[in-house]
């Protein structure tokens, strides 16, 4: 039985020499029993996939305690020095009169086989801009290399991609890998202002050109000079923000509000969206001459679901990240809990997947992360299944299952961003009880959300 399961199984005595290896194992490795029994464990190289120098696992930890275990994702160096993403299990069990290690291997990698460069590629060792957005995926690759090429050029980007997936990144990478990167990064997100204040706050204003307006204000293209501007969510701005932003393209001057000087500004544009900008132009609610010229350099960022083998890494990425900031020392995720992971197709894409290791680093008081650590989404079943149904359909938007199930609403509310709560509290004038019935959760949950952000009124 042990010999013919789906993974890799073998034993080793307290000396970590290895005394049974099964089928699977040999698949992997390419070491048939005879080549492994008697020999010591160091002849396999398990790499950390948080390193990029290949620093192997130390199974030395498994002898501190009668108890200890290891449950890891790592590279496992197989045939040829190819290397497998694995998820290992080990612990010491008591078969006879002495203990055994008892280590099972599971494949994680699917159909594709990881080589270190696939994992961490060169070029994100030597540009720190890059090791933020982090990925072994052909189309995580493909990104860097679209990023390259944007930051050697002058053109315009427009960066499109559902919310969640990095689209911000990717624009910071490209300013600091451009040569502007010495020079202001300015971000302003274009849905979470009404007409009249992006308006002020994109070309600034003269003092009494309104009312409230006491005094002069430099609006955000003249702070990027020299710089880069990143305007976020740019389908949602107004007829009269798009007309203004195609004369700054086109004359590179803009005029501040109240004011009829010409200014001339030097800044790089990147745009980005998680609506069809074409479709948009097709239904007449943005300008098609400003779309091509936003569009001249266009980066699509990928959906999680898409790069599913990005989940392990992602996952020993977030809880390298919040043990640091929490000071709590969890190791990673069972194997449950990782089947789950697997088993969702993450609406909320690289936000969502961050959203529920915070989450779990608030419930879980174990070394390990288990289902029941997981938000709600993830842990039952029937709505996990039904979301993941629902998406899956044609023609069907991850934003649109948002919206439109009710099963999804705590979901969306907890990887709402701040820009959106406060556009959502603008439109009801800060009525509390009223956003929240909008938005389908409590006015506790609301003001919790609110205290957080800092969203205090």
């Amino acid at each position: 039985m042990l010999d013919g399961a789906p993974c890799g199984i073998f034993f080793t005595d307290r000396t970590l020499t290895i005394t049974f290896w099964n089928e699977e194992m040999r698949r992997m490795t390419g070491l048939d029993r005879n080549g492994a029994v008697h020999r010591k464990l160091s002849l396999l190289k398990f790499y950390d996939i948080r390193h990029y120098d290949k620093k192997t696992l130390d199974f030395r930890q498994c002898l501190k305690g009668a108890k200890a275990n290891i449950a890891k994702t790592a590279f496992l160096e197989g045939k040829e020095g190819k290397q497998i993403l694995v998820f290992i299990n080990a612990r010491f069990i008591q078969t006879g009169p002495v203990p055994e290690l008892f280590v099972v291997v599971t494949d994680i990698s699917k159909e594709i086989t990881c080589s270190t460069v696939a994992a961490v590629p060169l070029i994100v060792q030597e540009k720190e801009a890059l090791q933020k957005i982090v990925g072994h995926d052909d189309k995580i690759r493909e990104l860097y290399r679209m990023i390259e090429l944007a930051a050697d050029s002058i053109a315009t980007v427009n960066i499109s991609g559902e919310s969640g997936t990095g689209k911000e990144l990717v624009a910071s990478a490209i300013h600091q890998l451009s040569p502007r990167k010495n020079k202001p990064f300015i971000k302003v997100n274009c849905s979470a202002l009404t007409e009249t204040l992006l308006e002020s706050e994109l070309f600034g204003h003269v003092k009494g050109s309104f009312t409230g307006a006491y005094k002069d204000k430099t609006g955000k293209f003249e702070a990027a000079g020299g710089g880069t501007i990143f305007l976020d969510e740019i389908g949602e701005i107004s007829p009269l923000i798009q007309l203004k932003l195609l004369r700054v393209i086109q004359e590179k001057t803009i005029e501040r509000v109240g004011d009829n000087k010409p200014l001339k500004v030097d800044m790089r544009i990147i745009t980005a969206t998680n609506k069809s900008l074409r479709e948009l132009v097709s239904k007449g609610l943005f300008r098609e001459d400003l779309f091509y010229r936003l569009n001249v350099f266009p980066i699509v960022t990928t959906p999680l679901r898409d790069r599913m083998n990005d989940i392990p890494l992602l996952v020993e990425h977030f809880i390298a990240k919040f043990n640091r900031q929490t000071g709590k020392k969890l190791q990673g995720l069972t194997e449950n809990a990782y089947r789950v992971m697997m088993d969702y197709c993450w609406l909320g894409n690289v936000r969502e997947l961050e959203n529920s290791i915070e989450h779990a680093f608030v419930v879980c008081n174990k070394k390990l992360i288990d289902v029941f650590d997981l938000p709600q989404e993830l842990r039952v079943t029937s709505i996990r299944q039904e979301l993941c149904r629902r998406i899956s359909a044609p023609g069907v938007a991850a934003s649109e299952v948002i919206e439109t199930s009710p099963a999804l609403v705590q979901a969306s509310f907890r990887i709402i961003t701040k820009e959106q709560l406060e556009n959502a509290l603008l439109l009801n004038n800060f009525r509390r009880n009223e956003t929240a019935r909008q938005l389908g959760v409590s006015t506790v949950a609301l003001w919790k959300k609110m205290k957080k952000f800092g969203i205090l009124k």
